[in-house]
C-alpha cells in the first residue's frame, strides 16, 4: 500500500497546458523540433502500429495556404493559424487488414494513435516554454493537397506550435471531479 503521493511534475504540465492562438515570429528551433519528434515517436499505438507520419511545416507559404483552408466561412476565422512558426500534420493511412479488422468493431484506432501522439508532443511544447493549439477546422482534402498528402492517406489533425505572444490565461474552468468520475 502506498501511504504517500508524490507531486506529479506531468500533471502540472498538464495543468499549464492551454490553446495559444498567437505566436511570436521567432522559429522553434531545432533543438525544440527534435524533442518535440521524440514526442511523437514514444507515443503508444494500438498492437505497436504507428500508423501515421508527422509533418514538420515550416515553410512561411505553406503555413499561410494551411491557415485559408477552411471548410465553410470566412478564410479569417484560421486567420491567426498564420502567426505560428511551427504547424506539425499529424498524417495516418488507415492499413487495409487493419481497418478491416477495426471496422468489425468499429473502431478508427489510427486516429486516436495520432490523438495521443499529438498530446505527448503538445505536453513536452509545454515543458519546453512552447504555446500549442490543436485545429480540426480545417479542409482535410485541401490540406492534403497543400501538403502532398498521398492517395489514402488522411491528415487527421494539426497542431500549431510556437513562442506564446501573450501571457497564459489565467484561470481555467474546470468542471469538478465529482461531474467527471463516476465509480461503479
Amino acid at each position: 500500500m502506498h501511504n504517500s503521493i508524490p507531486k506529479s511534475n506531468i500533471l502540472e504540465t498538464i495543468k499549464k497546458r492551454y490553446s495559444c492562438r498567437k505566436y511570436l515570429p521567432e522559429p522553434v528551433s531545432q533543438e525544440h523540433q527534435d524533442l518535440l519528434a521524440q514526442a511523437v515517436r514514444w507515443a503508444p499505438s494500438a498492437c505497436n502500429r504507428q500508423p501515421y507520419n508527422f509533418l514538420f511545416i515550416t515553410d512561411r507559404d505553406t503555413i499561410e495556404a494551411i491557415s485559408k483552408a477552411v471548410p465553410t466561412g470566412p478564410e479569417s476565422i484560421n486567420a491567426w493559424i498564420a502567426t505560428a512558426p511551427l504547424i506539425v500534420a499529424a498524417v495516418g493511412r488507415p492499413e487495409l487488414f487493419w481497418h478491416k479488422l477495426t471496422q468489425v468493431i468499429d473502431k478508427d484506432y489510427h486516429r486516436t494513435d495520432a490523438a495521443i501522439a499529438m498530446d505527448h508532443l503538445s505536453l513536452v511544447a509545454t515543458e519546453l516554454g512552447l504555446g500549442t493549439c490543436w485545429v480540426g477546422w480545417f479542409h482535410r482534402k485541401k490540406v492534403g493537397r497543400i501538403l502532398d498528402v498521398g492517395r489514402g492517406d488522411e491528415t487527421i489533425i494539426l497542431m500549431t506550435v510556437g513562442y506564446p505572444d501573450k501571457e497564459a490565461p489565467r484561470a481555467k474552468i474546470r468542471k469538478e471531479l465529482d461531474e467527471l468520475i463516476v465509480n461503479r
